[in-house]
């Protein structure tokens, strides 16, 4: 009966043995077009043999470990590429909208404006008494002051929405984090009692690929299993908690910063530092040369109008075209918008003079802008034709990082991804097998 018995246990194992690989197969099958799943595999080994009579008697078969095909390394490289990706993602869709707001070259841009505008005054020193060209000056100068306008809002209006952004994506952060501390006890308690919590590990995996497209993430993992994470040196997930994490303006900054401890939170990259550039760094400067160039004009156009003269008896004279600073502020002066008269052509008030119409159309070709070496219309094309450079180089890193990204997921899939040839092989030598000890049970029973 002992060598029945025996025979019955070494059938009863192997019986075991292979559902148990016929299971995990049909699971792999099942989750073979799940995101983030990883393939898993049933190492069966031998059970330790019984001495006797001077002999080792086999004993059969046990599962020796359950668990996912993953490559580390692999793993880390895609969350470095989704981190570059998202950062010349996010850049790259907002400079389109930066560009389409400028809308250069076109009839409807600034450059069309100020060209329009200068050509007013060349059109007023040929006629300068005639009310025709006294209008279209004012008309000109009424457009280009909205032109102004529209521009520094639009681009006010998108850093505004900029920072809502943000802050739906550090919501989306904190969600993340809260799931991934959360995620991490539950496999950390399965680890404990000696199971491998593969399906858990890949949905943990899953959100930090998640979060690396948001923020730049450094993940390490100890014995047990359990990972740390953090962002610029702070950590914002563990097994210990999450952190939460909230956006801080300060004047016309913003920066990410711990909800209880207020400590700065560094993003220098993915889509969150992404959009943190542009918001910081990049509009501001796009809208301070915008308001560079209503400066300059504002002031040299004022110099010429205020020392010329208009029509009347006395001509009028020393009035400013322009009124206002800045991109926002400009403005025709409320002085020429009620009266045309009072826009000043002549240089000495003397009937069909021109020489200040003349001179005011010259200054679009006066080099007055960084530090005289280029002119209005010069350094306006270079803020657009910096926005093109911008554009093009996010776009080129972002196409970059893509056929990274594909390389290294491909590389994954080699690894880690369901062949459902493969696990079609794999259940039907585990059938056989499986068939084969139920045999041997009917044979010895």
């Amino acid at each position: 009966m002992a060598g029945i018995s025996t025979i019955l246990e070494v059938a009863r194992r192997a019986l075991m043995g292979q559902r148990l690989g016929m299971n995990t197969t049909s699971h792999n099958i099942a989750n073979a077009s799940t995101p983030g799943f990883s393939r898993q595999r049933v190492d069966l080994v031998a059970s330790m043999p019984l001495p006797a009579q001077g002999w080792y008697i086999g004993t059969g078969v046990l599962p020796d470990h359950i668990g996912r095909i993953r490559e580390r390394f692999i793993d880390q490289q895609i969350r470095s590429s989704n981190d570059l990706l998202g950062d010349a993602s996010a850049q790259y869709r907002i400079l389109s909208q930066v560009e389409a707001l400028v809308n250069e070259p076109s009839d409807a841009g600034l450059g069309n404006a100020l060209n329009k505008f200068f050509l007013a005054f060349q059109n007023l020193a040929v006629r300068p008494e005639e009310s025709s060209t006294r209008n279209a000056v004012l008309q000109q100068g009424t457009l280009l002051t909205q032109k102004f306008h529209s521009l520094n809002n639009s681009l006010t209006q998108l850093r505004d929405d900029l920072l809502d952004d943000v802050k739906l994506k550090i919501q989306k952060v904190n969600q993340l984090t809260k799931e991934l501390s959360d995620l991490d006890i539950k496999i950390v308690s399965a680890a404990a009692v000696g199971s491998d919590p593969s399906d858990l590990k890949d949905s943990r995996d899953l959100k930090l690929e998640e979060l690396s497209k948001l923020v730049n993430t450094k993940v390490s993992e100890d014995e047990r299993g359990s990972i740390i994470v953090s962002v610029g040196g702070t950590v914002i997930a563990s097994r210990g908690g999450d952190v939460a994490l909230r956006v801080q303006v300060t004047g016309s900054q913003i920066a990410i910063v711990g909800d209880i401890s207020g400590s700065e939170v560094r993003a220098p990259s993915g889509e969150l530092g992404g959009v943190m550039k542009i918001y910081n760094t990049t509009l501001p400067d796009y809208m301070a040369k915008l308001d560079q160039i209503a400066a300059i004009l504002i002031s040299r156009v004022n110099t010429l109008h205020s020392g010329g003269y208009g029509l009347g008896s006395p001509a009028p004279t020393g009035l400013n075209f322009f009124t206002g600073t800045t991109a926002q502020s400009i403005a025709v002066n409320s002085s020429v918008l009620s009266n045309t008269d009072n826009i000043a052509a002549s240089a000495d008030g003397a009937p069909g003079n021109n020489q200040t119409a003349t001179a005011i159309a010259a200054v679009q070709n006066e080099k007055l802008m960084s530090g005289n070496s280029i002119s209005i219309s010069q350094f306006y094309n270079g803020l657009v034709s910096a926005i093109g450079t911008s554009i093009n180089s996010v776009e080129s890193t972002s196409k970059a990082q893509e056929l990274v990204l594909q390389q290294l997921e491909n590389q994954r899939n080699q690894v880690s991804g369901v062949s459902l040839d493969e696990e079609m092989v794999n259940l039907m030598k585990y059938q056989r097998a499986f068939d084969a000890a139920a045999r041997v049970v009917a044979t010895v029973a």
